[in-house]
């Protein structure tokens, strides 16, 4: 085996979160290394090209108005923001009625918006009793812990409609079925994004280049520490230090950041082993699942019908389009989301079946145009050996009220980050930022002691 130099930390994972925590290191002068399972950097953002070079996103892709992070960097690195495309109307295929709207929710029953409105309100009020770096030390972690999202719905909700709209939102936004997640655990989401309204609010732009000008911007003065395809498959510890192996090479280290989520943790042997509440954690951590899709059209033909490419549908395949199309129109771009119990499902299908079944889905949605796209681009993430799951890890009852604080607790000289671990707009691209920097704070404070 071949023993490397030591170094104060080792970071695993180049995600935005290792990233990240890796530009706060070399401020303070900390030595570091990034260790990568994959060929490329960016983890679950990962941009590609059409025939014609226009650049798409097949993961993660918006940012909102309120993620101060992801704005200075597309401020800082010159990287052109485009809003999502909001002209038209709205389509939402729910309970077997298509409805267009000008807004965000579809013309209801006077009855039915009002239910809306107050669990709206519900949901916006017990988030607020929750602290968001620490929710399991609420008041209300237990109570909430101890019923899915959907019972926290249905006892909230005296109307079958305004249900149904709102599972069909969440479930969009989670990639997982109501029924498979805490109400704790979505509660936390919202206060990490301020309110509910703020956290439907993400989609609000993307990045014009792809999200991936971010990561090769990031990377660019880091090129020398990153050493990829090495991935971490064993981690020998003690409370000074740690020694880190991938592949053949080792590297003795101060301490280790590990930005991976939770779920993956566990491809990792420890020596010894994890703390009790960390493995329970890492072992009942969800698995939510998301299927991305890009169809590009010869031009966006559904603003000739007046609609701006937003459809949010509880009929399978399909759970949510949105427009992607360039400013200048030269060609049409739809992003298509699949998530939860349909991702899973479309995914034991044939290629050609799986995507006849989503024409079929957007030809419902958007006529029979839909139907011949010139390009197809698909990406599953579930499939991705490196992620195995959707936007972000959800739990169900009872983990973040008994084992969350083991999420963020250091074990000896391991410190956590990810998305996964955020207390500012958790589960997205926003929240891996923000844990780099909370993460790398806290090791630069522990190296000084």
């Amino acid at each position: 085996m071949q023993a490397l130099n030591d170094i104060d930390v080792v970071i695993v994972g180049a995600g935005l979160a290792g990233l990240t925590a890796a530009h706060e290191l070399k401020k303070s002068d900390v030595s570091f290394i990034i260790l990568e399972a994959r060929s490329r950097a960016g983890g679950r953002i990962f941009s590609t090209m059409t025939e014609d070079n226009l650049p798409i996103d097949l993961g993660a892709q918006w940012i909102g108005s309120g993620q101060k992070r992801m704005m200075r960097l597309a401020s800082e690195y010159k990287l052109q923001l485009t809003p999502t495309f909001q002209i038209g109307n709205t389509l939402f295929n729910l309970r077997r009625k298509q409805k267009k709207t000008k807004g965000s929710v579809p013309s209801l029953s006077p009855v039915a918006m009002l239910e809306v409105k107050k669990l709206k309100k519900k949901l916006n009020k017990v988030s607020k009793q929750i602290p968001a770096n620490a929710p399991w030390d609420s008041k209300v972690a237990k109570q909430l812990d101890k019923m899915t999202l959907e019972e926290f719905i249905l006892k909230h909700s005296h109307s079958n409609v305004a249900s149904a709209y709102i599972r069909l939102i969440i479930e969009e936004l989670l990639c997982a079925k109501l029924y498979e997640i805490s109400a704790l655990d979505f509660c936390w989401c919202i206060k990490s994004a301020g309110t509910l309204e703020q956290l439907l609010s993400a989609e609000s732009y993307w990045f014009k280049d792809g999200a991936e000008k971010v990561v090769d911007q990031l990377i660019e003065p880091l090129k020398t520490m990153i050493y990829f395809e090495h991935p971490v498959h064993h981690i020998i510890y003690e409370e000074k230090g740690a020694v880190v192996f991938a592949g053949k090479q080792s590297w003795k280290t101060s301490k280790v950041i590990i930005t991976v989520p939770p779920n993956l943790v566990t491809k990792i042997d420890f020596d010894p082993p994890l703390p009790s509440d960390r493995i329970q954690l890492c072992e009942r951590s969800g698995f939510p699942s998301v299927i991305k899709l890009i169809y590009v059209y010869d031009r966006p033909f559904w603003r000739e019908l007046g609609l701006n490419g937003t459809a949010y549908s509880d009929e399978p395949p399909v759970n949510l389009t949105i427009d992607s199309s360039p400013v200048d129109k030269y060609k049409g771009i739809l992003t298509v989301l699949i998530g939860s119990n349909s991702a899973r499902e479309i995914a034991r299908l044939e290629h050609g079946l799986r995507h006849d079944l989503v024409k079929g889905a957007l030809v419902r949605l958007f006529g029979k145009e839909a139907a011949f796209p010139l390009e197809v681009f698909e990406k599953d993430w579930t499939a991705d050996i490196w992620t195995r799951g959707g936007y972000g890890t959800h739990f169900s009852t009872g983990v973040i009220s008994q084992f969350g604080p083991s999420l963020i607790q250091p074990v000896g000289p391991i410190h956590w980050a990810g998305t996964e671990t955020a207390s500012e707009w958790r589960m997205y691209m926003e929240g891996a930022v923000q844990s780099g920097e909370r993460v790398s704070n806290e090791v630069v404070r522990s190296l000084k002691k």
